[in-house]
């Protein structure tokens, strides 16, 4: 039977257990749905030698705030589902920073970014050009989020754009303003102590 134009496709929504900081999805088709197709998550091994599907909390976030997961309190059927202010709170005590990561994080992604999960040091994002294979090709920027009430230290930003400079990345300084709309700056090496420039849409 065809459908109408009107008629919304109910997309598969599919269980998550909270282990902390993350969550875990063993379902085989979340795999090809999440992060074959959208990108999401990291595949890990279980002890049985299957596949497993990690996700961290701002891929969760996302995931719930389109419909597409089902996570229960204490990861018990009996209790309530998660609700995207629920899991903002939990995931909240793990980084204080959480919601303003995710306005970032949700901005790239709509701009058709392909973003992954930094490595540490203060770059939270690797973000690759769009249409990109993040399996084979490498990242082009490295996203270093600044926010109110921590300010830049221009030696920890010198040695981000060493970083960046080294594994021939574009540096960019991302930060969020009072009405919740991300700010993004490209940062050169050599002008650190003189500009910044932002970057228009």
């Amino acid at each position: 039977m065809n459908e109408t134009p009107n008629e919304k496709v109910e997309k598969v929504q599919f269980e998550g257990v909270i282990d902390h900081e993350k969550v875990i999805i063993t379902d085989k088709d979340c795999t090809e749905e999440f992060y074959r197709n959208s990108y999401i998550g990291t595949l890990e091994l279980n002890n049985e030698g299957g596949e497993i599907l990690v996700l961290g909390p701002l891929e969760v976030l996302l995931l719930c705030e389109r419909n597409r997961i089902l996570l229960y309190k204490n990861n018990e059927r009996n209790n309530d589902l998660y609700d995207f202010e629920g899991l903002l709170t939990y995931f909240s005590q793990f980084d204080d920073k959480l919601w303003r990561k995710y306005i970032i994080y949700m901005d790239l992604r709509k701009r058709g970014y392909i973003v992954r999960t930094g490595y540490g040091e203060g770059i939270d994002f690797l973000v690759y050009k769009r249409g990109a294979d993040f399996e084979k090709d490498s990242a082009k920027f490295l996203i270093y989020p600044i926010f109110e009430g921590s300010p830049i230290d221009l030696r920890e930003l010198d040695k981000m754009s060493r970083v960046a400079m080294s594994s021939r990345k574009d540096l960019i300084v991302a930060t969020v303003d009072r009405l919740s709309k991300p700010i993004y700056y490209s940062v050169n090496k050599f002008e650190i102590m003189n500009k910044v420039e932002k970057i228009e849409d």
